[in-house]
């Protein structure tokens, strides 16, 4: 159940704000994550639907929002050197505006310190009584006295404390940089939080069932919108300028879908036939399912599970977006999918649950969710779905895993599981279903493994089972 808001004395059930002004739909989406747990792509997704935001205001709601959100720790370990009160005391939409306002102040070097203070300031008097208003001007004008930028603050030392210094200074959860420090050391995990950090790239999957590649940069070209070719799928390209202008064109749609370049490889290594049997066991929201229906030509048949039924939905959506029609969703759970499919299986696709730690960067809350009793739950899960599915798999058929995570338990640990546990299973090289071996990690090139910090992609595992005769 929603918790009402309490301003100026008011109870209130939900923000409302004027739609023209950016930072107030920032803050809007900064409080529904923060203090409702709303999910932050999500809420951004709300907040454009209105269509009175010009692609410049969008750009600057994304930033402020996702910004705000991702430096959360950060952002409160500097107010607590100005705010005497505990921050937990403060009023909801008076901490988050403290916090987009030092957010502004500390990471956005092109918004005037005057700007951001005076615009926190109009906020506050919305939401606060005149008490509030010098509160929010004083905490705000005080940080922007004693630090010009982020770069000013004297964090924990590197040397004493690397955890804390981390963690402090690139915004990520102590237990997680512990993990990444041990497992890459130093070096790597800095450059793994930074990655996390940047805006992530708009990549597109171009949908080759209706159009070919040339033809849909041809279109991108003329519409002015700047792209350039993913690095190692064909079928991907970046949209480095004007996504917004492609996002509004309904009638173009059809010919492409939002998908990273890792997450496309993914079909790529399952690379199935025309006319197979497949099922992907944990298909929505449809992306990869889409994209097995396309390499296939729409010809054969993708049995498309999920355990949501609103999702079932988006698969259904995605495919009629795209004009699949070789995709049959079922609401279904796949532990228990040898017990309900009759059916024996060409291909089997599973992409499994997992922590997204190999995501963080395009999920801005998501590093806040996650907790080492997390990866011990999915983990356990991911062993369920695989044994729900296995039999389903045909004599010579492959099996293709996958998460978007970077923890061992969900990767190599399940591969050694499945080893162990189904001797007719045996792991397969993927020279030739991925173009680079710079990707390809292991035994003879058996796992598919993008790392941020080393391929300036997002993290993605993958393996490729194959059930011997």
């Amino acid at each position: 159940m929603r918790q009402p808001y309490l301003i100026k004395g008011r109870i209130i059930s939900e923000l409302k704000f004027e739609r023209q002004n950016p930072r107030e739909a920032a803050l809007d989406i900064i409080i529904k994550v923060i203090e409702k747990g709303a999910y932050t792509n999500i809420e951004v997704f709300k907040s454009y639907g209105s269509g009175c935001y010009s692609e410049l205001d969008r750009r600057f709601i994304l930033e402020l929002a996702y910004g705000t959100i991702k430096r959360w720790n950060t952002l409160d370990w500097v107010l607590e050197k100005f705010v005497s009160k505990p921050l937990n005391k403060l009023q909801p939409a008076v901490k988050n505006i403290l916090r987009m306002g030092a957010y502004q102040l500390l990471y956005m070097d092109r918004v005037p310190a005057s700007a951001a203070c005076n615009e926190s300031v109009k906020l506050a008097k919305k939401f606060g009584n005149k008490g509030t208003v010098k509160f929010v001007n004083a905490v705000l004008r005080n940080i922007s006295r004693k630090y010009r930028s982020i770069n000013d603050l004297d964090f924990p030392s590197i040397t004493l404390d690397p955890v804390s210094h981390m963690s402090l200074k690139y915004s990520h959860p102590e237990w997680l940089v512990q993990r990444w420090i041990e497992r890459y050391g130093i070096d790597d995990t800095i450059k793994l939080c930074k990655y996390n950090n940047k805006p992530p790239e708009h990549s597109v999957r171009i949908n080759t069932y209706l159009t070919k590649v040339e033809e849909f940069k041809s279109l991108l070209t003329q519409e002015g919108i700047d792209f350039k070719n993913g690095k190692y799928c064909g079928e991907i390209l970046i949209i480095e300028k004007n996504f917004g202008r492609l996002e509004i064109r309904e009638d173009l749609k059809k010919f492409y879908i939002p998908q990273s370049e890792p997450s496309a490889l993914i079909g790529c290594i399952a690379g199935p036939a025309a006319g197979s049997m497949i099922l992907d066991t944990c298909a929505a929201p449809g992306i990869k399912a889409t994209h097995l229906a396309q390499i296939m030509g729409n010809k054969g048949r993708i049995i498309a599970l999920d355990i949501h039924r609103h999702r079932i939905e988006l698969i259904k959506k995605n495919c009629q977006r795209l004009g699949i029609t070789c995709i049959e969703p079922h609401l279904m759970d796949a532990r228990n999918a040898k017990d309900h499919l009759k059916e024996k299986f060409d291909l089997i696709l599973v992409d499994a649950p997992c922590s997204g730690t190999g995501v963080l960067n395009r999920r801005a809350d998501a590093r806040w969710r996650k907790s080492p009793e997390e990866i011990k739950k999915v983990a356990q899960l991911q062993k369920e779905i695989l044994s729900g599915v296995i039999p389903l798999l045909k004599p010579g058929a492959p099996l293709v895993y996958s998460t978007c995570s970077l923890e061992p338990e969900e990767n190599q640990m399940q591969v050694d599981w499945v080893l162990n546990n189904y001797p007719e299973l045996k792991q397969q090289n993927l020279k030739n279903f991925v173009p680079s071996e710079d990707l390809l990690w292991g035994e003879k090139g058996k796992v598919f493994h993008s790392l941020p910090h080393l391929h300036d992609l997002d993290g993605f595992f993958a393996v490729r089972f194959v059930k011997i005769v």
